[in-house]
């Protein structure tokens, strides 16, 4: 066993701790190091996996296990998830006990490679803190991935490190050198594509650090058709739409960026890589074109890999489902084996049928939603013989009223009528049958007049000079109510209607405009103010400050006579550019008061603004945040 060895760093791969180890302890030779750590000179040094990991844990001590080291110092766990549980346990077993060879293409780094790489890569800004906190940059795991162009931890552009592995010897380790380190910090101009690789490349740390061996195909697989429900592209009878979800793959994603992946898809091939990862293939296909996959899906990464197995695709649970045979011992009891899924004709909503041994078929719209959903029922279709055969013997005892047994039957009054008949007892064929109908009558027992009263003499006193079809406007409820319960009081007190024969229309004498003006202009500043406080920015339009007041009849027709309130309503109202330059605003705000990093993509994301809308206001908002978030 070593007395000393180089203890790997964070995310550090093994293949860079034994070239520091190399360079620290003095080693001239390649071999010396390879028969120091692996006990065979003949060992090949493997970049991102190794072999022969049995023997270099007996090496290296306790602490370093051959899981501990697939699982902290390879890029093994990066592809793991997406693999057979077969071939992920014979990977295991190469690296453990076997040289290494073959590995590169059982995990499928070699033939069909997505964005290959060749050589070391590496972060500028992470090599720089490194050397200011350790004295020296490692090659990290994260950054050697294909498909992952920028760092995860910062955003920042990965470069190519100026030694290459495939000019030196096999048996050379290579060491990150200061020296040739470029550490010039560089960021993806294109904002679109850099949102969407820095996704891809968070996507895939989180993979690479949460050894979700928990996972694997065929669980992925139902995960994806859960996810592919929720977003409508599964139909009825759980098959994948295919056309829908290609044409919302390449609206989401872009056919120029799919190509930067490498991962263009030819929709008229039917072994493209979208529909053979959407379906039960035996093929395998790239961690990258997953993580792809998994980005459409879902917003939240740890969301989608922590989630239990529960089938949501499965539009009304799992089996066995509950019988609703009210009259059966096993009512409410999950017995039921048989479902039927259609389509309903209309809205094209999954329509579950449910068949009981006990004869009882009941139907229900879905997809079920709550657990409470699976109790409910839809129609009986057939109640079948045990319902019968019991609602026989309540009619052959002759104990019970019509009311009562529909309550017993759980059913229609018209329902026990119908089968009294087809049973052929005819219990209630010699009596005249009233149906009861339920008093509809609406109770107002809650309801207290007396404040509704307050309320209505409150906006006369409040607005002196309204008539009473704006009192009325503001106090519908109220005015409503008391029409028709207590009419008497409401028009005694209410404004004096005006006698429309004296009315001459060419006059504007019978209505103070000047004051009006005054209190809608009033009422308008108190509105916009609190149209500014809310939390959820809201649009400044005539609709959004009048409606809450009752004033936007006269401001839509009486305008013109409202000189004070137009000029101000001029100056307030927003048009949909304004209002979203404003709601971009106040974004920027919270993130610099938050010490957020300020992203623009990412603002009109929270903004919810289209992209070709967004564009119009960019400059402004550049300009915005140049002048230090000042109006």
């Amino acid at each position: 066993m070593l007395t000393f060895f180089t203890d790997p760093y964070k995310d550090e791969l093994l293949y860079g701790a034994i070239g520091r180890y190399h360079y620290y302890v003095g080693n001239i030779d390649y071999k010396d190091t390879l028969r120091e750590i692996f006990e065979n000179e003949s060992v090949i040094p493997s970049l991102e996996l190794c072999g022969y990991l049995d023997g270099v844990s007996k090496n290296l001590g306790e602490k370093y296990t051959p899981d501990y080291i697939i699982n902290n110092h390879t890029i093994f766990p990066f592809y793991a998830p997406f693999m057979p549980i077969c071939r992920r346990k014979e990977l295991i077993n190469d690296m453990k006990n076997k040289d290494g060879k073959g590995l590169y293409t059982k995990i499928g780094m070699v033939a069909g490679s997505v964005c290959k790489k060749e050589g070391i890569y590496y972060c500028p800004m992470c090599s720089k803190n490194e050397i200011k906190k350790y004295g020296e940059a490692y090659i990290h795991r994260e950054h050697q991935l294909q498909g992952v162009f920028l760092c995860p931890n910062n955003g920042v552009k990965l470069k190519r490190y100026k030694i290459d592995r495939a000019n030196l010897s096999r048996l050379e380790f290579i060491r990150l050198n200061e020296k040739l380190l470029d550490l010039n910090v560089e960021y993806e101009n294109n904002e679109d594509i850099y949102r969407k690789l820095l996704k891809i490349s968070e996507t895939a740390y989180y993979i690479l650090n949460n050894n979700l061996y928990h996972l694997n195909k065929d669980i992925l697989a139902k995960k994806y058709k859960e996810n592919l429900y929720s977003k409508g592209l599964l139909s009825v009878n759980k098959r994948v739409k295919q056309q829908e979800l290609y044409e919302e793959f390449i609206k989401f994603y872009g056919i120029t960026f799919l190509e930067v992946m490498e991962s263009s898809i030819d929709k008229n091939d039917e072994y493209n890589w979208l529909k053979v990862i959407t379906r039960n293939s035996k093929r395998t296909v790239h961690p990258i074109r997953h993580i792809l996959l998994i980005n459409f899906l879902v917003e939240d990464i740890e969301e989608f890999f922590r989630s239990e197995e529960i089938d949501k695709y499965n539009l009304f649970g799992k089996p066995p489902w509950t019988c609703l045979n009210p009259v059966a011992e096993h009512y409410k009891k999950d017995v039921v084996e048989s479902l039927v899924i259609t389509a309903d004709y209309k809205t094209r909503l999954p329509v579950g049928t449910f068949l009981c041994n006990c004869g009882f078929t009941y139907s229900r719209k879905g997809p079920d939603k709550d657990i409470k959903d699976r109790y409910k029922v839809g129609r009986v279709k057939k109640f079948g013989h045990v319902w019968e055969d019991t609602l026989k013997g309540y009619l052959q005892q002759g104990n019970y009223s019509l009311k009562k047994l529909a309550k017993i039957m759980q059913c229609d009054p018209k329902t026990i009528i119908k089968f009294d008949k087809k049973l052929n007892i005819n219990y209630f064929d010699t009596s005249i049958i009233r149906i009861e109908k339920p008093n509809i009558k609406k109770q107002n027992n809650n309801i207290d007049i007396q404040d509704y009263k307050e309320n209505i003499l409150n906006i006369i006193n409040k607005y002196p000079n309204y008539s009473r079809t704006q009192i009325r406007e503001l106090c519908k409820k109220e005015y409503s109510y008391l029409y028709k319960h207590d009419g008497n009081w409401l028009f005694k007190n209410l404004p004096q209607g005006i006698d429309r024969k004296n009315i001459d229309y060419k006059s504007n004498k019978r209505v103070d405009w000047e004051k009006r003006d005054v209190e809608v202009l009033e009422s308008i500043k108190q509105q916009y103010k609190g149209l500014l406080l809310r939390e959820k920015p809201v649009r400044v339009t005539k609709g959004n400050l009048c409606k809450g007041v009752g004033i936007l009849p006269i401001v839509e027709k009486q305008l013109d006579k409202l000189p004070g309130t137009k000029e101000y309503l001029d100056s307030i109202l927003e048009s949909v550019e304004e209002f979203q330059l404003r709601r971009s605003k106040l974004i920027i705000e919270k993130k610099v008061e938050a010490k957020e990093r300020l992203r623009l993509w990412e603002v009109q994301r929270l903004a919810g603004i289209k992209t070709e809308d967004f564009s119009k206001i960019r400059t402004n908002l550049e300009e915005y945040i140049d002048r230090g978030y000042k109006h």
